[in-house]
C-alpha cells in the first residue's frame, strides 16, 4: 500500500485540503474520495458546490429528516433508509455520505434540530449506528457529524460550548460513542464551534484523547466546511482533511514545517489515514436506482399523533374542509445543506384528493391574522363535517427559530374555527418541538414532522385509517419555550454558551421539574396496549406486551433506568427500547439487554467510566411519563459515589477582538465579519455595511456570514496567500501596501517544492 514517504513535504500539504469542493485530491493522479451531503437523502451538485442548499442539485430520493426517523425509533428502519441512501450514493458515484448528525437536541430554539436524532444520547447513537452500518452495506461509507456539542446555529463559527466534563462525557459523546464504535463510520466531521475555549476542529482532546485514544477510531477526521480556523493547530490535533479546497492551507502547512513549528510526522500520520480510507473505498458502483416506496413506507412509521378525542381514523367519504396554506405548500424538509431536489413533491391537499373534499381555504398568510382569509375558512367549515388544518412552519441551516409557538395568524385561524359545527384535525409540520397550547381548539393532533417526499401521502393514509400511527416522540415537547431547561443560558452571546443546565436535558429535567405537554416517548395509537410479567436480571429485562384493542398497530416499549443516589444523576435515564406489531389481543415477550452503557456514570474524579453499587430501578412502559413496569436489581459496582457534574468553573472564552486605543478593531484571521463593522481601515467599514445589506433580506446568508471569520471568508472566497493579506491589510489601513499585495495577486501555486 502506498504511504506518506511517496510523496514530497509540499505533495503531503496539499493533500491535507480538499481538490474542490467535494473532492479530495487525487492519489496517483487517480483516486480521490468524494464527498455529497445525505442525511435525508443525497444532495449531489455536478455544478458549483456550496454548503447551503442554495445551488442546483440533482434529484433524489427524499426520505424523512433524521429528526422525524428517530421518532420511529426503529433500529431497522434506519438501516434500511441508510442503505437506499447508499445505494443512490453508489449511482451518483459518491464515496463518502456526510451523515448522519448526532448532535442533541438540547434546545427546541435550534435551528437545525430537523438534522439531529433526538435529545437522547442513547437512542441517537443506536439509530445512528444503524443508518451507518445501511449506508456501509451499500458499499459506500459514512461521515458522522458534527463532534461536538454543537447545538446552536447563532454564531456557529465563533461559539464556545462551555461544559463540564461529566454533562460532556454522558449526554453530549455518548451518541457519537456509540454510533462511531458500533458503526464504525470512514469519517468523523468536526463542529465548527469551539469546545471549552478550543475549537473543535483544533481539539486534541476531543480527536486524539477521545475519538482515537479511548474509541479507537482509525478513520479519518473533515473539518466541516470552511471550519478552519487555524491550520497549524489543526494538523497537531490529527485533523486530517480541511474542507472545501482552501488555497491557504498548503502554504500555511509548509511555512510551519519549514520553520520548525510543525513537526513533519504529524503531516505524515493525517497523509497514512488519508490514504488508508481512500485505498478502502469501494470503486465498483452501481446503477442509480430511486426509492421512492422506502421513502413513504418510512414516514408512515414517523409520524406522531399527540391527540385524538375520537376523529381520528375519519371515513373517506365524510366532507372535509382542508385549511391552511401549507396544505398547499407542504413542508417535507429542512433547508441548508440537507436540502434534497426531490423526486416529487406532494402537497397534503393533492394526497387527501381520495377523499370527499368539500373544498380548500388558505386560511392565513404570514404572520399576523387576516380576517378575510379567516372568514373563508369558517365559511367552508359549513360545507363540511371535518376541516383538517396544516400548521406549523418552515426551518433552515444558519439560522436558530425565534420561539417555538405558531405564529399568531395560525392559532388565530384555528380559535375562529372552533365551535363552527366542526371536528378539526390539527396536522402539524416541523423538525422540532412546538408550544402547542392551541390544541385545545383541535379534536386530534398529528405531528406530521418533516417526513420526505412520501410524507404527504402518509399522513392522509393515517388520517383515514390505512396506516395506524406508531410514531413517538424523539424529544419533549414543553409547555413553553421558557420551560426548556437551558432557556436562560441557551442566547446569552454569540460568542459563547454556558451548558449551566449540565446532565438535565429534555426528559432527564422535566421528569422532576415538570413543564413537558407532550413527554419524550410519547404517542398515540388507533389501539390499546398493555404491559405485564417484567422480569429483570444481570443480562436485561424481559415483559410482556398486548395489543388489547381492536386494530393491527406497533407499540414502542421503552426501558429506563433510575440509578442509586451516589450516582448523582437525573432520575430517569432511556437504557433500552423495542418496537414490534402486533394484531389485535396478540402478545409478544420482549426482552431488552443490558449492555455497556446501562449503568454506567462518568466518574470525573478518576477520569473514566464507573459503575455506582446500590439498587437499580428498572422501569419498562411506553412513555417517559408512563412506566407501569417495575422491578429492582442490586448492582456490586466498583464505587459508591461520583461526583455530581457541576457548573463551577464554567467561564466562557470571550471571541479575541484586538482593538486599537481608540476602540478601531484589528482585523486578525480569526475576527468574525461582522466586527470590521468598527475596522481600523475605511475598506473594512464600507465593505461590512455593503455585505450585511446586502444580505439582510436573506436570514440564511446573514445569518452565516455576520459571524464568519475572515480567514473562511478568503477560504469561500479562494484567496490565496497574498490576496488574503492584502485585504487584511486594507482592513487594518494599510491602503498602499495593501494594494500591492492585491495586485501582485496570487500567481500559480509551485507544487514542486521538496
Amino acid at each position: 500500500m502506498k504511504n506518506h514517504e511517496h510523496f514530497t513535504t509540499y505533495e503531503k500539504c496539499l493533500k491535507l485540503t480538499g481538490k474542490d469542493f467535494w473532492n479530495t485530491v487525487l492519489i496517483d493522479g487517480v483516486f480521490g474520495i468524494r464527498f455529497a451531503d445525505g442525511p435525508s437523502g443525497l444532495r449531489v451538485q455536478e455544478g458549483k458546490g456550496d454548503q447551503l442548499g442554495l445551488n442546483k442539485s440533482d434529484v433524489a430520493t427524499c426520505f424523512p429528516t433524521l429528526s422525524s426517523v428517530a421518532c420511529s425509533w426503529d433500529v431497522r428502519l434506519a438501516a434500511k433508509i441508510g442503505r437506499a441512501i447508499g445505494e443512490e450514493a453508489s449511482g451518483f458515484n459518491v464515496d463518502v455520505v456526510l451523515a448522519p448528525g448526532l448532535n442533541i437536541k438540547r434546545s427546541p430554539l435550534c435551528g437545525r434540530n430537523f438534522e439531529y436524532f433526538s435529545e437522547d444520547p442513547y437512542l441517537t447513537g443506536k439509530l445512528g449506528a444503524a443508518w451507518i452500518k445501511g449506508v456501509k452495506s451499500a458499499g459506500v461509507q459514512a461521515c458522522v457529524k458534527h463532534f461536538a456539542v454543537n447545538n446552536r446555529e447563532w454564531g456557529r463559527m465563533v461559539c464556545d460550548s462551555v461544559v463540564d466534563e461529566r454533562t460532556l462525557r454522558e449526554i453530549y459523546l455518548t451518541g457519537f460513542e456509540i454510533a462511531v464504535t458500533e458503526g464504525a463510520p470512514a469519517a468523523v466531521m468536526t463542529a465548527y464551534n469551539k469546545l471549552n475555549g478550543v475549537y473543535c476542529s483544533c481539539n486534541d482532546f476531543l480527536i486524539g484523547k477521545i475519538l482515537r485514544g479511548e474509541w479507537g477510531f482509525g478513520g479519518i477526521t473533515v473539518s466541516d466546511w470552511g471550519g478552519v480556523t487555524d491550520t497549524v493547530a489543526r494538523v497537531k490535533a490529527g485533523l486530517d482533511l480541511e474542507m472545501p479546497h482552501c488555497a491557504l492551507t498548503a502554504d500555511e502547512i509548509y511555512s510551519a514545517v519549514t520553520v520548525g513549528e510543525l513537526p513533519e510526522t504529524y503531516l505524515d500520520d493525517c497523509v497514512d489515514r488519508l490514504l488508508s480510507v481512500t485505498y478502502r473505498i469501494n470503486r465498483a458502483k452501481d446503477a442509480l436506482t430511486f426509492h421512492g416506496g422506502l421513502a413513504e413506507e418510512a414516514a408512515a412509521q414517523c409520524q406522531v399523533l399527540l391527540k385524538n378525542d375520537g376523529v381520528l381514523p375519519f371515513a373517506a367519504e365524510e366532507a372535509i374542509a382542508v385549511i391552511g396554506y401549507l396544505a398547499k405548500d407542504t413542508p417535507f424538509q429542512g433547508g441548508g445543506s440537507s436540502a434534497v431536489n426531490a423526486q416529487f413533491d406532494i402537497s397534503l391537499l393533492s394526497a387527501l384528493s381520495g377523499c370527499n373534499i368539500a373544498g380548500f381555504a388558505r386560511g392565513y398568510s404570514g404572520i399576523k391574522p387576516a380576517k378575510r382569509l379567516i372568514s373563508r375558512a369558517v365559511k367552508l367549515c359549513k360545507k363540511a363535517k371535518i376541516a383538517v388544518v396544516a400548521l406549523g412552519g418552515k426551518e433552515n441551516e444558519g439560522m436558530d427559530r425565534k420561539d417555538i409557538s405558531l405564529p399568531p395568524s395560525q392559532t388565530e385561524l384555528l380559535k375562529n374555527l372552533r365551535g363552527q359545527g366542526v371536528k378539526i384535525v390539527a396536522v402539524l409540520y416541523g423538525g422540532s418541538a412546538y408550544e402547542t397550547q392551541w390544541d385545545e381548539y383541535a379534536d386530534a393532533v398529528l405531528y406530521a414532522g418533516l417526513c420526505g417526499q412520501g410524507g404527504a401521502r402518509a399522513t392522509a393514509d393515517i388520517l383515514t385509517g390505512k396506516i395506524n400511527p406508531s410514531g413517538k416522540l424523539a424529544e419533549t415537547f414543553p409547555v413553553s419555550a421558557e420551560d426548556s431547561p437551558c432557556f436562560d443560558t441557551y442566547n446569552e452571546s454569540p460568542y459563547y454558551s454556558r451548558y449551566t443546565e449540565l446532565c438535565e436535558v429534555g426528559y432527564r429535567r422535566y421528569a422532576v421539574s415538570g413543564g413537558a405537554k407532550y413527554p419524550f416517548g410519547f404517542g398515540l395509537s388507533y389501539t390499546t396496549f398493555a404491559y405485564s410479567h417484567l422480569r429483570v436480571d444481570g443480562s436485561g429485562a424481559t415483559f410482556e406486551v398486548t395489543n388489547t384493542g381492536e386494530k393491527y398497530g406497533g407499540e414502542i416499549s421503552q426501558m429506563y433506568i433510575t440509578f442509586p443516589p451516589g450516582a448523582n444523576c437525573p432520575p430517569l435515564q432511556l437504557k433500552g427500547f423495542a418496537k414490534v406489531f402486533l394484531a389485535p389481543g396478540e402478545s409478544a415477550r420482549i426482552s431488552v439487554p443490558f449492555d455497556k452503557y446501562t449503568f454506567r456514570s462518568y466518574d470525573t474524579s478518576r477520569g473514566a467510566w464507573a459503575e455506582v453499587s446500590g439498587k437499580y430501578l428498572v422501569r419498562v412502559g411506553g412513555c417517559s411519563a408512563n412506566l407501569p413496569l417495575e422491578a429492582e436489581i442490586i448492582r456490586a459496582g466498583d464505587c459508591e459515589s461520583v461526583p455530581a457534574a457541576t457548573a463551577e468553573g464554567l467561564t466562557p472564552s470571550v471571541h479575541p477582538v484586538e482593538r486599537t486605543p481608540k476602540g478601531r478593531v484589528i482585523a486578525t484571521p480569526l475576527t468574525p465579519f461582522c466586527e470590521l463593522k468598527n475596522a481600523k481601515g475605511f475598506t473594512g467599514r464600507l465593505l461590512t455595511r455593503l455585505i450585511l445589506r446586502a444580505v439582510r433580506g436573506k436570514p440564511v446568508l446573514y445569518g452565516t456570514m455576520e459571524y464568519l471569520p475572515l480567514r473562511v471568508m478568503a477560504q469561500f472566497a479562494r484567496f490565496g496567500k497574498n490576496r488574503f493579506e492584502g485585504f487584511m491589510r486594507l482592513f487594518n489601513g494599510r491602503v498602499f501596501s495593501g494594494l500591492f499585495k492585491l495586485i501582485r495577486g496570487d500567481g500559480k501555486r509551485k507544487e514542486d517544492k521538496q
